[in-house]
């Protein structure tokens, strides 16, 4: 799988000095894009300092990150002055929305597009700077999966914000910049998740009202090599066991006890989690299809199914996800 191949940094006062430290010592072929978002600055000039930086080392492009461009290895992406930079799967958009946390470019806007998108591949780094920006975003990360680094408040030009994420984040790394450097680098090596084609067993998580398709389902599942994870009947449980129970895939229903609905939790699970879930339902009505197509489905089985049917859309689904993770940060 790929390493944590997506490194937000944020800072404010005193983070353009401590960036050029840690851009000059990262190695010139990490495998990883750098998307930055630095309060109030001179883009232009920021650019040229960077760029500076990092050719010393033979290293990366600096770049003012362009609304709808792809994304890529080896550059950095500077947020422009008075806009926020968001990450979306594959690309960057450049929104002119409101201040957040009393910024535009605002850390915690990026962090958070960065967690929503890219999961446990997110590496986010909070730089020296005042106030709180940063705090929450880097909160939505470790939510996601991903990888949280604060710069020691003690070497800080102006500690207001490592001191505020560590006082409410249960942050991986308080580390120097050369450090955080060495960290950057450590971590874009490391996978970020284990590769499902290397598993013997694929864990299925079943969540189904119908206790008899459940147990028929579990059975059948079990003669097929797969390992169950577990069995829910609503979305709430599917939520709380998730986390617990670590699927690498989830087959669930669309209509199910408690007040969320399948497509629903499918949604969350994928927000949260990133795992693939492929539906389970008697339902293939206008309004259930749409409400399938919002909730980033791996595969959709109608009721009646054959076992035949199951395997063949677990298997595909794996796959999808396999090598949609594969691809890098498209």
């Amino acid at each position: 799988m790929p390493g944590h191949d997506i490194v937000v940094i944020g800072g404010s006062a005193g983070a353009l000095e401590v960036l050029q430290n840690i851009l000059a010592a990262l190695p010139a072929d990490l495998p990883a894009a750098l998307f930055v978002a630095l309060h109030r600055p001179d883009l232009p000039l920021a650019v040229d300092a960077l760029s500076a930086t990092v050719s010393k080392s033979g290293g990366r492009r600096v770049e003012a990150a362009i609304d709808g461009k792809g994304i890529e290895y080896g550059h950095v992406y500077l947020a422009p002055s008075g806009s926020h930079l968001i990450i979306q799967r594959g690309a960057m958009r450049i929104e002119h929305s409101p201040r957040e946390s009393r910024f535009r470019p605002s850390v915690d806007a990026l962090f958070r597009s960065a967690a929503m998108a890219y999961g446990r591949r997110v590496v986010g780094v909070l730089l020296s700077g005042m106030l709180s920006d940063g705090t929450v975003g880097l909160w939505q990360i470790r939510k996601h999966g991903g990888i949280t680094v604060v710069q020691r408040p003690e070497e800080a030009a102006f500690s207001s914000m490592p001191k505020e994420a560590l006082e409410n984040v249960r942050v991986d790394y308080c580390l120097s910049a050369l450090q955080i450097a060495g960290k950057i680098a450590e971590l874009a090596w490391e996978p970020s998740a284990p590769s499902i084609r290397g598993m013997q067993k694929a864990r299925v998580l079943i969540v189904e009202d119908e206790r008899i398709v459940t147990m028929n389902l579990s059975q059948q599942l079990g003669e097929l090599g797969y390992e169950v994870a577990g069995m829910v009947a609503s979305g709430e449980e599917t939520l709380e066991l998730v986390p617990i129970a670590k699927p690498d895939i989830v087959l669930m229903d669309i209509q199910l006890e408690g007040k969320l609905p399948g497509t629903e939790t499918a949604r969350l699970l994928w927000e949260k989690y990133q795992i693939p879930v492929v539906y389970l339902t008697a339902h293939a009505d206008a309004d259930t299809l749409d409400a399938v197509k919002r909730s980033t489905p791996f595969g959709f089985i109608v009721k009646p199914f054959r076992c035949e049917q199951v395997h063949a859309e677990i298997q595909l689904a794996l796959d999808r996800y396999e090598r949609e993770m594969l691809m890098g940060p498209g």
